[in-house]
């Protein structure tokens, strides 16, 4: 294959999602101009710039600055973008009530509460306020189990309960309040993160000797109900699910357990790349080849533990090298552009 197709880099941009610096249209066009004529699928905003310490404000400002930003972004994009947030609720909170939006309660106490109505209440709130503000993706809910007191996702009540069997159809309930309001409910992280000792943000975590099968029940039911549209992967690793690699690189986790094992069929997403648990180990053409083959249909670089300004274009780069080099496939990449279009498809964005 001597040069990737116009086709081809169209499909290859579906599948990129990063973030950028800018709060207003004009640094939305700025972005877009950044890369010169290529497309991407998807935009993810964050209220705080943590590359900075202390950390400064980033994406958002208020209720109508991100209004403005967001519909400013989807003007530069033939194929609607995915705007995508992490709107859990409590302290997982990008649109917070300090810059103008309505509080939110965490989802360990929506978890607590164990109401039915309380948990659709809490989940039509969000999907409302993120419609209403031009996003279209969340990356929730969370699906973990709280194993690990000392887990980072425990402490900061982003679980919803000890109670594998309770998840699944609180879960169900949120992704259908998402999804009635054209918002597509990203849960994470798959295979269960609730019992790791360790952050994924700031290295290598195992959790060969801490994770239990009773972590996939959530998923188990919502694939089975035909009620989850999008897994977000988790960089642990576990020997016994794949002695070599973490699950967002592993063909065996994501391609054998999810898809042909679990049946899901619809769109894997990445957690961030750019997090210490991949970038210590793995240079970046590695990790683009292996989530290919695993069976990652978007790549969510976050652009904000680090920020590369060039992120989009070395994906871009490196997808042509591996397409060359025959360790891809274009059959894989429109596998993936073909997933991704049928999920804009079900909220009205294809």
């Amino acid at each position: 294959m001597r040069s990737t197709s116009k086709e081809i880099k169209s499909m290859i941009g579906q599948m990129i999602m990063t973030g950028f610096r800018g709060t207003s249209a004009e640094d939305a066009a700025s972005f877009f101009q950044s890369l010169d004529g290529l497309t991407l699928g998807g935009v993810i905003l964050y209220d705080q710039n943590v590359t900075t310490n202390p950390p400064t404000l980033h994406n958002i400002r208020s209720p109508e600055q991100v209004q403005s930003l967001n519909a400013a972004l989807q003007t530069f994009s033939e194929i609607p973008l995915f705007i995508g947030v992490d709107q859990e609720g409590g302290q997982v909170n990008r649109l917070k009530k300090e810059y103008g939006f309505n509080d939110s309660q965490s989802w360990e106490n929506i978890g607590i509460e164990e109401s039915e109505s309380n948990t659709i209440d809490h989940a039509n709130k969000i999907a409302f306020t993120l419609k209403i503000h031009g996003f279209n993706m969340n990356f929730a809910p969370v699906l973990d189990l709280p194993i690990n007191s000392e887990n980072v996702i425990v402490q900061k009540g982003r679980c919803f309960s000890h109670d594998p069997d309770l998840i699944g159809p609180h879960a169900k309930r949120f992704i259908h309040a998402h999804l009635e309001q054209n918002v597509i409910p990203v849960c994470k992280h798959f295979p269960g993160q609730g019992s790791a000792s360790g952050d994924t943000h700031d290295g290598f975590v195992n959790v060969s000797d801490s994770w239990a099968e009773s972590e996939l029940f959530p998923y188990e039911y919502l694939i089975d109900n035909h009620s989850i549209p999008a897994i977000m992967t988790s960089h642990l690793f576990h020997q016994g699910l794949d002695p070599k690699y973490p699950a967002t690189l592993s063909s065996k986790i994501l391609k054998k357990m999810l898809r042909k094992q679990m049946g899901f069929n619809g769109v894997i997403i990445s957690d961030d790349p750019q997090m210490g648990a991949i970038t210590d180990h793995y240079e970046l053409k590695t990790v683009i080849n292996l989530m290919v083959n695993a069976g990652v249909d978007i790549f969510c670089f976050g652009n904000n533990l680090v920020y590369d300004p060039d992120i989009v274009k070395k994906v871009y780069a490196i997808m042509d090298e591996l397409l060359k080099e025959g360790l891809i496939t274009a059959q894989q990449i429109e596998t993936s552009c073909n997933r991704i279009l049928r999920l804009k498809g079900l909220i009205g964005l294809s």
